[in-house]
């Protein structure tokens, strides 16, 4: 199999992380985004959608989508568990993956795609050219901080995002929390104790550390 990927990205981060928390090897190929490699034709025979992360399995077939992906590392290789042990813990994850995403991820990028200069005319991921709207990153910005506050009390009843361990919730949560750091140019922690409590100490788990 064959790993397309580009570090910096938050989605193909989620599956980096994923596989270093699982200590596997995956042979990488490095996507430049940065120079539009993901919407020449080569790259869009393997994902249309001329998005990372993309995995190319032996058969030929092309896994996209974060989620799709670690489900099948996971079934692959099924310890450490970080999907859910149980059914009930599996749904949680599933959940916060969707709350996360839905909530937090695209408002941040929608402040991103919405005001970057690099986006211009690009406004959403793909081949397809969309206008800048300077509203939705205005908008972005508030749900951003809705979300972060809904991450703080949700981290204040629970040591993790989706249960009382790690699991793929906090890589997703993790991923997303860089993201804004970086896009927000603000630390949606400063004043917020339970989110730095959690942050700080996924930070400092090995496989996390060692993945940069």
């Amino acid at each position: 199999m064959k790993f397309y990927d580009f570090p910096a990205a938050p989605s193909p981060r989620k599956v980096g992380l994923f596989v270093a928390e699982k200590g596997l090897q995956v042979p990488t190929v490095t996507v430049d985004l940065r120079a539009r490699a993901q919407l020449q034709p080569q790259f869009l025979t393997k994902n249309p959608a001329g998005t990372v992360p993309v995995l190319e399995l032996d058969d030929g077939t092309c896994l996209t989508e974060s989620l799709a992906i670690c489900h099948y590392l996971e079934q692959l290789h099924p310890e450490p568990n970080l999907l859910g042990a149980d059914a009930k813990e599996q749904a949680l994850v599933l959940m916060w993956n969707d709350i996360q995403t839905l909530e937090g991820y695209t408002a941040i990028q929608d402040v991103l795609r919405n005001t970057h200069a690099v986006f211009k005319d690009r406004a959403v991921p793909g081949p397809t050219p969309y206008e800048q709207i300077a509203a939705l990153a205005d908008r972005g910005r508030q749900q951003a901080e809705a979300f972060f506050d809904r991450l703080e009390t949700r981290l204040g009843h629970s040591r993790f995002i989706a249960s009382e361990r790690f699991t793929y919730a906090d890589i997703v949560g993790f991923v997303y929390f860089g993201f804004a750091i970086r896009t927000l140019a603000s630390d949606p922690s400063a004043a917020r104790p339970n989110l730095k409590r959690w942050s700080e100490g996924i930070a400092a788990r090995p496989a996390i550390k060692g993945a940069g």
